[in-house]
């Protein structure tokens, strides 16, 4: 079986998303960065553009934008920590 990487989104109004992915790719203030399941541990801070979540079950990609943040990783699990998150009109399938 895959490993997967269980994501939860938070802004201070509400959870905006919570749910297992293959991937997660969001906006640093110098360019993307993407996570996998077995990431190294890390702390970073968001800046202001899209996050790209690929679900785990049927490997659509949900787009989301923010408005800064920080994405803390820790044993497959990762926390977008935001102001701001929208969830986009349509979701790809990948």
């Amino acid at each position: 079986m895959p490993r997967i990487l269980q994501v939860d989104v938070v802004t201070p109004e509400a959870n905006a998303f919570s749910g297992e992915v293959k991937s997660i790719v969001v906006t640093a203030p110098d360019g993307e960065m993407g996570v996998l399941p077995m990431h190294a541990p890390l702390i970073a801070e968001l800046g202001e553009g899209v996050m790209r979540l690929t679900r785990a079950e049927d490997d659509i990609v949900e787009v989301f934008t923010t408005k800064g943040g920080y994405l803390q990783v820790a044993e497959d699990h990762a926390i977008v920590l935001t102001d701001s998150v929208e969830r986009a009109e349509t979701a790809e399938k990948r």
